[in-house]
């Protein structure tokens, strides 16, 4: 229950809540200000101390001078704003004002409800420099928007959310952090849910110094969360300091989570420390559930393009897809990685199971493009529709577990030679793969690209210039696509990786482009 008296709202005594002040909007200057002024624009208050004084007594819009940098950390606790008047933090002015938040949180928002920061940038002392703490923290709070802002400097996670529901992360730049550019988590699923992470880019997250007992270094990560989107967004040169070996950090990845789509973003050239694991693109980690990676780009990171990993202890892992997506010279330097990795910690196949992965391109002229982890028993993984273009020895590790359909299988070589058999089509029969109803449905064949192979396109927005991967009109691939919904009872998806209706043709074709 709230009450709201000329314009200033008051704390309704059951809930301890305070709602917008939508007449008068607190202004700061921390040239012209002072602490004992009203906050009014033509008398702003100086500092975000004597800011979070007048937040404790009115809820109102909070507009920093731009230009200028206020120190130390903005508090809102137990603030709602309305639906149709959301609290709004921003920038007064032309360009953007700083928040410096030193050794601490520069904001932080806690059981809020209804809030919106746009137009601002964060920073802190730095990983190695003294802060200790995330950079912007929202925990506990509902229908909240974090839109144009930059965060750097910040020991955890530029941007950390914490059982929060209905937010839109839009336009933010994290860089320079240690654990995460921007992290998602929930103490339960129902806890953090119907998050949209969008437009957004984390580049150079080295690691924290301070984590030694598991990894750091990531781009963008969600957690024990459910219906969450990351959509058009970026991650590079992650994880380049993690203080550890061991299981390490991605650019782009989700645990312990159900209903995650990655769709239309770029993870490339994430990194990892010397001799530690991962360091990959894009990842559905131990406990996810009914989630897809569609329509991404992930090319030379150390680590694998798209992990399907499972670890000891998770939920189960079921119901997952990579479609559509493109991994290019993944693998570079992570042992046992490569384009696909698949790796069950649990060593129980039900642990990990019911996975397609089909219409994907992957180009790798120096590691596997699939590697089974040794001892990973995995069930129902299904490869179809895919283009495998490299060495001869395209798979490393056991594929019990796995079936694979129509993939069109070559290397750079030009070589008939397919792992220790003479060509595709004796390992096909050998091993009862590229098999439908007693007929060969896989292709050995060169799948005439358009080419160039490789890329350093780095805006989501331009994935439609990736177009080397597009067959020429002379491919043998023409129509060769299996009916995914006849054979395997999976709808098609209506458009390829360039937005074209599938399938345009009689038929459709492996890989990520329709032909006419």
């Amino acid at each position: 229950i709230f009450i709201v008296v000329g314009g200033i709202s008051c704390k309704s005594p059951r809930s301890g809540k305070k709602v917008i002040d939508t007449e008068n909007a607190y202004y700061l200057n921390s040239v012209s200000g002072a602490d004992d002024n009203p906050g009014t624009m033509e008398k702003p208050l100086k500092s975000i101390a004597g800011l979070n004084l007048h937040l404790l007594q009115r809820a109102a819009d909070i507009n920093f001078a731009s230009g200028q940098i206020f120190t130390g950390t903005l508090e809102m606790k137990n603030v709602e704003g309305l639906e149709t008047h959301p609290i709004k933090i921003y920038s007064w002015g032309d360009g953007r004002a700083i928040i410096n938040g030193n050794d601490s949180e520069a904001i932080k928002v806690t059981d809020c409800k209804n809030i919106w920061i746009n137009g601002i940038d964060i920073i802190g002392n730095g990983r190695l420099d003294g802060n200790k703490t995330n950079g912007l923290s929202l925990s506990n709070s509902f229908n909240c928007m974090i839109e144009n802002l930059n965060a750097s400097g910040f020991q955890k996670s530029g941007v950390d959310l914490y059982n929060c529901k209905t937010i839109v992360v839009k336009n933010v730049v994290a860089t320079e952090n240690g654990f995460s550019g921007i992290n998602v988590m929930g103490s339960s699923r129902n806890l953090s849910e119907k998050i949209m992470i969008q437009n957004c880019k984390a580049e150079n997250n080295p690691g924290d110094p301070t984590n030694l007992d598991n990894h750091s270094g990531n781009g963008i990560l969600v957690g024990v969360s459910d219906d969450v989107t990351i959509d058009h967004c970026s991650a590079t040169n992650n994880g380049w300091d993690m203080p550890r070996q061991g299981n390490g950090p991605v650019g782009i990845w989700a645990w312990e989570s159900n209903n995650v789509t990655i769709q239309y973003c770029i993870s490339y050239r994430n990194k990892t420390s010397e001799n530690a694991k991962d360091g990959g693109g894009f990842d559905l980690d131990g406990g996810v559930t009914n989630s897809i990676i569609q329509y991404c780009l992930s090319y030379e990171n150390h680590g694998a393009g798209y992990g399907l990993f499972q670890y000891a202890g998770a939920s189960p892992w079921t119901n997952n897809i990579v479609r559509y997506c493109v991994s290019i010279n993944d693998g570079q330097t992570t042992a046992g990685s490569g384009s696909f990795f698949i790796w069950n910690g649990s060593n129980d196949a039900e642990q990990l199971s019911n996975c397609m992965v089909y219409n994907n391109v992957a180009f790798n002229s120096r590691a596997p493009l699939i590697s089974f982890e040794s001892s990973s028993p995995h069930k129902n993984f299904i490869f179809c529709n895919n283009i495998f273009f490299g060495s001869a020895n395209p798979i490393s590790g056991v594929t019990s577990g796995s079936k694979f359909l129509g993939n069109d299988w070559w290397n750079d070589s030009g070589q008939a030679t397919f792992m220790s058999f003479s060509n595709m089509e004796e390992w096909a029969k050998e091993n009862d793969q590229e098999m439908y109803q007693n007929h060969l449905v896989g292709n050995q064949q060169d799948p005439k690209f358009k080419g160039p192979l490789l890329t350093d396109i780095t805006d989501p927005y331009q994935l439609e210039k990736l177009d080397g991967y597009n067959l020429l009109p002379e491919s043998g691939l023409r129509n060769k696509g299996l009916d995914l919904e006849k054979i395997l009872h999976v709808k098609q998806p209506i458009r390829d990786f360039y937005g074209s209706p599938v399938p345009l043709g009689r038929g459709s074709e492996p890989g990520i482009y329709e032909m006419k």
